[in-house]
């Protein structure tokens, strides 16, 4: 039997993709369906859960359209399309640029495209694609050119498919600053990414589900960002 009014979230296999996946579980109201591109320990967790899981490198055209086939295998309707897949380089990385337009352009622009039909299918009231851009993008960085651009377009991205989608889907994007430390942070880095913010706090990806919530619950929000960064100091 196919899933009704799933939420799909890709790159869900660690931290705050993981985090989100595993909430949607507890709260037991959606089935939840996920993309990874590597096994993971979160992975398994989350297949354990009860989470659907489908491997696919978004880089990669042809796993980018088996990535989609398999969904509409699986799913009758979903309920949100989250965009969490993100990929960090610097610009001297061969094929940065192209690698991040892939995963923050080029993929969410496509799954828009295939899975509006499911997200109309829904029987839920309210339909939403969530996609999760960058708080630094307004300021830029020298060292992740194509990073920034590329999260910038799929914000801009946001505001079009809320004009294209819309009564019918709400389409909304949230922008974190720090939101939790890599276990290789060193004690100076970690104080330093603190004091850029006001509230000064490493807040963990609970903060994200909440936005996320907050975004799929209200009935007259879209075409809007939510900046979750603790108050810039920039």
């Amino acid at each position: 039997m196919k899933l009704k009014n799933a939420i799909l979230i890709t790159g869900a296999g660690q931290r705050v993709g993981l985090h989100l996946a595993k909430q949607f579980l507890l709260e037991k109201d959606y089935p939840v369906i996920f993309s990874f591109r590597n096994p993971k320990p979160g992975v398994e967790e989350l297949i354990n859960l009860g989470a659907h899981a489908i491997q696919a490198d978004f880089n990669q055209a042809e796993e980018r359209a088996a990535f989609i086939d398999a969904v509409k295998e699986r799913a009758q309707s979903l309920r949100a399309v989250i965009h969490n897949a993100s990929v960090w380089l610097d610009d001297g990385v061969e094929n940065s640029f192209e690698q991040q337009w892939q995963v923050h352009v080029n993929t969410p622009y496509q799954l828009n495209r295939a899975f509006s039909a499911l997200l109309r299918a829904s029987d839920s009231e309210l339909k939403d694609i969530i996609s999760l851009t960058d708080a630094g993008i307004e300021r830029g960085s020298a060292n992740q050119i194509g990073y920034c651009a590329s999260k910038a377009a799929l914000q801009n991205m946001t505001r079009s498919f809320a004009k294209a989608f819309a009564p019918d889907i709400k389409v909304n994007d949230i922008a974190p600053g720090l939101i939790m430390f890599n276990q290789q942070d060193d004690a100076n880095y970690r104080e330093k990414r603190l004091q850029k913010s006001l509230l000064g706090i490493e807040p963990g990806p609970q903060v994200i589900y909440e936005a996320v919530s907050y975004l799929m619950h209200s009935p007259y929000t879209t075409a809007t960002t939510l900046t979750l960064d603790g108050g810039c100091r920039d």
